[in-house]
């Protein structure tokens, strides 16, 4: 076989290559977008194919998901982290933990706003963000072992990380540590 010239079964793997790159960048480009100034750079996991050349099988984008001075500005940016984590049109089961995440700390923001006697401002207290969706997303505590099976082995835990950061992240096979 001349150089250049590869098997049906390389061809195929370099197409799904293609496309899991493809998917990932456009995955993780939604979370920056959204995501504004809480949000940092993409990095990717490469997988070299058959062709030789590196295609991106994995991504994450952080994000600062730590509360500001004042409980307003917290569910305003709470607000903005969860569409972010929730901008894919595929999002991740990290994606989903991180938007969890957001609404529970725009939640504790609401009730340390009401305590202050003022209004929740920047959310409203009815329990739905600014697009009318529930604060839950149909995301919760129970939704986390239909997701573990969907892969979020791939992905380290959200939970704990309060005052840091998380991490937004596609896989596509590849595992990746946040």
């Amino acid at each position: 076989m001349g150089s250049g010239v590869q098997t049906p079964q390389a061809q195929q793997q370099v197409q799904k290559l293609k496309q899991a790159d493809a998917n990932v960048r456009q995955h993780e480009a939604a979370h920056q977008s959204a995501g504004g100034g809480h949000a940092g750079a993409a990095s990717f996991t490469y997988t070299r194919g058959p062709d030789g050349k590196s295609y991106a099988t994995a991504g994450e984008v952080q994000v600062d998901i730590s509360p500001e001075n004042e409980p307003s500005a917290t569910i305003s940016k709470m607000e903005q982290v969860k569409a972010a984590a929730l901008a894919p049109n595929d999002p991740s089961p990290q994606d989903l933990r991180v938007a969890a995440q957001a609404d529970a700390l725009k939640l504790k923001a609401q009730s340390e706003l009401r305590q202050q006697g003022g209004t929740a401002g920047a959310g409203k207290s009815d329990g739905s963000n600014a697009s009318g969706e529930s604060n839950n997303g149909g995301v919760g505590a129970s939704a986390s072992p239909a997701l573990s099976a969907r892969g979020a082995v791939a992905y380290g835990a959200a939970q704990g990380l309060v005052g840091a950061t998380a991490a937004f992240g596609a896989s596509r096979g590849a595992s990746l540590v946040v």
